[in-house]
């Protein structure tokens, strides 16, 4: 049996410092994994004014799914349930000048926060939702609807209007939108859109793959700063204009007698055009890449 190693001062600041670090990386483990399973729950059911003005909804850490549907006069109703560890999520709705101010925290500092929240208001009447830290999806809201999320994957679906979808890192998802200016953002993280119709698209992403199909829209405008851009049109566009930092630009456009007018170039990639042409035309087509292969074709 060979003999115990020696106990040398740089072997004992090890053992100080390692063991009570272990200890505490089990004990927070041990803590959250009670903390999931002590789940507390809130129940939701507020009823409150806000004539002609707008709703606003501040979120800080829980993942929430927020649904909406129409509300009788000027009333606004939110119910639902929030779920945190040991203690519920709190909830406070105060007025404001111009509305309805509605916050949501995690009180418990460990452990995962969540919700299912419905919004019953007025048609039209404007929402405003944030979210700090967390996913955030929506559906079903109508009217002026600002989303937006600064560290969590954002969803929204069959929502329409003025209609503005940001996030700061996370992906985001959408579906069925429409409207007369729609704002899709995102800082790092991709964008994925099926079912996008109206007038006036504006999508950008710092860095991402950006796709949408289904685009019923007459005037796109996009920008990504590194990532692919692929598009997919259901009508013909009167104007799009497409730039990217570094990555491939597709546009695919509905088959048919147009004729487009195109600027489609590339510093450093392939350029493909088999789309008609003419230089008359009042259907614009513009992308441009910096690095990457641009290719505009049909269906």
């Amino acid at each position: 049996m060979p003999p115990p190693l020696p106990m040398t001062p740089a072997r004992r600041v090890t053992l100080a410092i390692g063991v009570p670090v272990a200890l505490a990386i089990i004990g927070l483990v041990a803590l959250d994994m009670v903390a999931n399973v002590g789940q507390a729950s809130l129940r939701v059911d507020r009823a409150f004014a806000a004539p002609g003005h707008q709703v606003t909804m501040t979120i800080d850490n829980p993942d929430v799914t927020l649904r909406s549907a129409a509300g009788p006069g000027a009333v606004v109703r939110m119910t639902g349930t929030l779920r945190g560890p040991f203690i519920p999520p709190a909830f406070h709705v105060r007025p404001t000048a111009t509305g309805v101010a509605i916050s949501s925290h995690c009180v418990a500092w460990i452990g995962p926060c969540s919700g299912v929240l419905a919004l019953a208001a007025p048609a039209g009447l404007p929402v405003t939702v944030s979210d700090s830290s967390g996913s955030l999806s929506a559906s079903g809201l109508r009217g002026h609807v600002t989303l937006s999320d600064g560290s969590g994957d954002l969803g929204a679906a069959r929502l329409s209007g003025a209609i503005s979808l940001a996030d700061g890192s996370g992906n985001i998802s959408a579906s069925g939108l429409s409207g007369h200016d729609i704002r899709v953002n995102d800082s790092s993280g991709n964008i994925s859109v099926s079912g996008l119709a109206g007038d006036g698209v504006q999508l950008n992403d710092g860095s991402g793959e950006i796709v949408v199909t289904g685009l019923a829209e007459t005037s796109v405008t996009g920008s990504n700063g590194s990532g692919d851009v692929t598009l997919t049109f259901a009508t013909v566009p009167r104007r799009v204009d497409i730039t990217d930092g570094s990555g491939n630009i597709t546009l695919v456009l509905p088959p048919g007698p147009t004729y487009y007018r195109v600027d489609a170039s590339s510093s450093s990639g392939n350029r493909s055009v088999s789309v008609k042409t003419r230089p008359s035309s009042p259907y614009v087509i513009t992308a441009t890449a910096d690095s990457g292969n641009v290719s505009i074709s049909y269906a």
